[in-house]
C-alpha cells in the first residue's frame, strides 16, 4: 500500500486527491487497450500501421548494426552521395563524386533507377524483388565523403532503398548503434550544458538499450526502427551537436541489462512526480525494472522545472464530446447508439498504481462512454488543437456548470507531466544532473536492479 499512499500524496500537491473515487488498483487482464501510444510527442505520427515485434536479443556479444526508416511511400527520391560510393543490388556499379541516384516508381509495376552527372546516364530497374544500397566508398565513417546527401540533408550510414508492399518507395539507412545514437540524443534530451552532461550519458545507455531491445520490431517495414517518435526521432547529421556526440562517446557500447538482457528502456518528457509501471501505458505484462516510483529529492520532484510539471486544460461541453466522437472508432470505444446526446458529466472511475486516470466515464444525455487508459490520451486532444494529444493521463477531471440550468459547460483538466511516464523521465535526470548526480546513477534510478556492461 505504500506506493498508493505516495501516489495519493502526489495527488494531494496536485489538488486532484478528491478525484479518487475509487482506490488505486492494477488492472484487470480484460482492461488491456488497443494499440501502443507514441512515447513521448504531442502529436499522432503517421508512419504505416504495422505491428511492432518485441525480441530482445537472450545473448549480447557486440552490437550489431541498425536499419532505420527514413521515409516511405514515395514515388521517387534522389541521393547524391557526397564522395564516390558503391551502387550494389541493381547493376553493381560506382557513382562519382559528380553523379546522383535518381529511383522513380514505374507506372505497371516497379521502378527506375537511373545515375546522371559527369559522365554518360545509366539506367536500370528495381523490382520488388530487389533491394537497392548505396555506401560510400571511404574507408573512415567519420570523414565528409562517407555522407550521403537526401531530402536535402546529409545522412550517415549504407542507404537501402526497395519497393515496399504498398508498391510504393521506402528508403532507409544502416549504420553503426554509435552513429545512430549521434542522431538520436539532440532531438530527445535537447540542449545540454555543462550542468546536465550526464542526463545525456544517461540518455544515451538508454537510447542504446532502447534500440537493442527493440531491434526487428519494424521488421514487416523492411528495416529495424522508425526514425519517428514512434520509435525514437533520428535526425541527419546537420542535427548533431558537440555536447550530445560527447555524451554517445563517453558511454560508447554501454548497454542497461536485465537478466542479461538489454532492457525496454522506455522514457518521456516529464513524469509529473512519480513515473509509471509499463502496464499502465500499454497491454504488456509488468516488468521488474519499469516500475512506480516516486521522482523527487531533497528539493522536490526532479522534473519541477519542466513547463508541463503541472498544467491545466479546459474544453467546452461541445468540443470535449467533438473529440470523444470523432476519434472513439479508431480506438474500438462504443458510443452511445442513440447519438452523443448533451455531456452530462466526466469522471475518473478508477485508477492506476501511480495514481494515473485507469477508466474515464463520459456521462451523456444518451448513455455512457467509458474510456480505459491505453485510448485516453489520443482520443482527448488538447483544446483547439486537433494533431495534440493530452499530455498524460495524471489528471484530475471536472465538469465546470451554469449556475442556472446545472448543465455541463466546460470540461475542466488539471494534469502533471506530459508523456507516459514510463522508465527514464527525461526532465527528470535533467534535474538529477543538476543535484550532481552521475549518468549510471539517473539510470538505476529510473530503471531499478539493471546493470550497465559494456560491449564493443
Amino acid at each position: 500500500m505504500r506506493r498508493v499512499n505516495l501516489a495519493l500524496a502526489l495527488f494531494a500537491m496536485l489538488g486532484l486527491a478528491s478525484s479518487c473515487a475509487t482506490a488505486p488498483k492494477k488492472p484487470p487482464a480484460s482492461s488491456a487497450g488497443p494499440a501502443d501510444v507514441a512515447a513521448d510527442t504531442s502529436s499522432i505520427p503517421v508512419p504505416p500501421v504495422s505491428t511492432p515485434i518485441s525480441q530482445p536479443p537472450q545473448s549480447l556479444k557486440r552490437l550489431p548494426p541498425i536499419t532505420v526508416g527514413l521515409k516511405w511511400d514515395l514515388d521517387s527520391l534522389t541521393i547524391d552521395p557526397i564522395g564516390e560510393a558503391r551502387l550494389e543490388g541493381v547493376g553493381p556499379r560506382t557513382v562519382g563524386v559528380d553523379e546522383r541516384v535518381s529511383v522513380r516508381v514505374r507506372n505497371g509495376g516497379g521502378a527506375v533507377v537511373s545515375v546522371r552527372g559527369g559522365g554518360a546516364a545509366w539506367q536500370e530497374s528495381l523490382w520488388p524483388r530487389d533491394t537497392l544500397w548505396l555506401a560510400a566508398t571511404a574507408e573512415r565513417s567519420e570523414s565528409p565523403e562517407a555522407l550521403i546527401r537526401w531530402n536535402e540533408k546529409t545522412w550517415r550510414g549504407q542507404f537501402k532503398v526497395f519497393l515496399n508492399p504498398r508498391g510504393k518507395l521506402t528508403v532507409a539507412t544502416r549504420l553503426p548503434i554509435e552513429d545512430y545514437l549521434l542522431g538520436v540524443l539532440p532531438g530527445e534530451i535537447g540542449p545540454l550544458g555543462d550542468d546536465r552532461m550526464e542526463a545525456g550519458r544517461a540518455q544515451a545507455v538508454a537510447a542504446r538499450s532502447f534500440t537493442l531491445f527493440y531491434t526487428g520490431r519494424r521488421g514487416v517495414e523492411g528495416f529495424d526502427l522508425f526514425s519517428t517518435v514512434e520509435d525514437q526521432v533520428y535526425g541527419p547529421t546537420e542535427i548533431e551537436s558537440p555536447p550530445a556526440s560527447q555524451c554517445v562517446r563517453s558511454t560508447s557500447g554501454e548497454v542497461a541489462l536485465y537478466d542479461g538482457s538489454p532492457i525496454r528502456a522506455n522514457y518521456s518528457s516529464t513524469c509529473g512526480g512519480i513515473t509509471a509501471d509499463v502496464w499502465e501505458a500499454w497491454p504488456t505484462p509488468p516488468m521488474p525494472y519499469l516500475v512506480s516510483h516516486l521522482d523527487r529529492g531533497p528539493n522536490g520532484d526532479y522534473c519541477a522545472s519542466s513547463p508541463h510539471h503541472r498544467w491545466h486544460e479546459e474544453f467546452t461541453a461541445a468540443e470535449f464530446l467533438s473529440n470523444v466522437k470523432r476519434f472513439a472508432p479508431t480506438f474500438g470505444i462504443r458510443l452511445p447508439a442513440a447519438g452523443m446526446g448533451r455531456l452530462v458529466d466526466v469522471t475518473v472511475e478508477s485508477r492506476s498504481r501511480s495514481g494515473r486516470a485507469w477508466l474515464l466515464v463520459v456521462a451523456t444525455s444518451t448513455g455512457e462512454i467509458r474510456i480505459p487508459a491505453h485510448s485516453l490520451r489520443p482520443m482527448l486532444r488538447r483544446p483547439g488543437r486537433s494533431e495534440a494529444i493530452l499530455r498524460s493521463t495524471l489528471i484530475k477531471v471536472g465538469v465546470r456548470r451554469d449556475p442556472t440550468t446545472k448543465r455541463a459547460r466546460e470540461v475542466i483538466i488539471n494534469g502533471a507531466g506530459s508523456g507516459h511516464g514510463v522508465g527514464l523521465c527525461q526532465t527528470g535526470a535533467l534535474g538529477m544532473a543538476r543535484e550532481g548526480r552521475k549518468g549510471e546513477e539517473i539510470i538505476r534510478h529510473y530503471f531499478p536492479g539493471v546493470e550497465i556492461r559494456r560491449f564493443d
